[in-house]
């Protein structure tokens, strides 16, 4: 099945981002939401005697992932050269494989022989 030249430009400009970035950035803001919600609950307001109720079990679920997501996100800030400019760590390409590259790997100078 042919693509259209948008479809694969699109396509292309997903390997120009830094994915660990974004993905950096996105699991930052879900932890503050995770935050914002484990702190607008208070325990002491939680009906724990109504088996039907399952707030408790829900936030004892939140929380326990809540480590792994910031390990995830501690992770993701070494390996992808976060700044703390998003914008600037999400567009810029850190693994960019070029032709260029290429030839320089396999012991050429863009296409040249040392």
């Amino acid at each position: 099945m042919a693509r259209t030249l948008e479809e694969a430009e699109k396509l292309i400009s997903l390997y120009e981002q830094n994915g660990g970035a974004k993905l950096f950035y996105s699991l930052n803001r879900k932890m503050s939401e995770l935050a914002d919600l484990l702190n607008k609950q208070s325990l002491a307001n939680l009906d724990i005697a109504d088996a039907k109720d399952k707030s408790f079990e829900r936030l004892k679920i939140a929380w326990g992932e809540a480590a792994n997501i910031a390990v995830a996100v501690k992770a993701l800030e070494a390996t992808a050269g976060i700044t703390n400019d998003e914008a600037k760590d999400t567009q810029m390409p850190v693994y960019r494989i070029t032709p260029e590259s290429m030839a320089d790997s396999v012991g050429e100078l863009a296409g040249m022989k040392k």
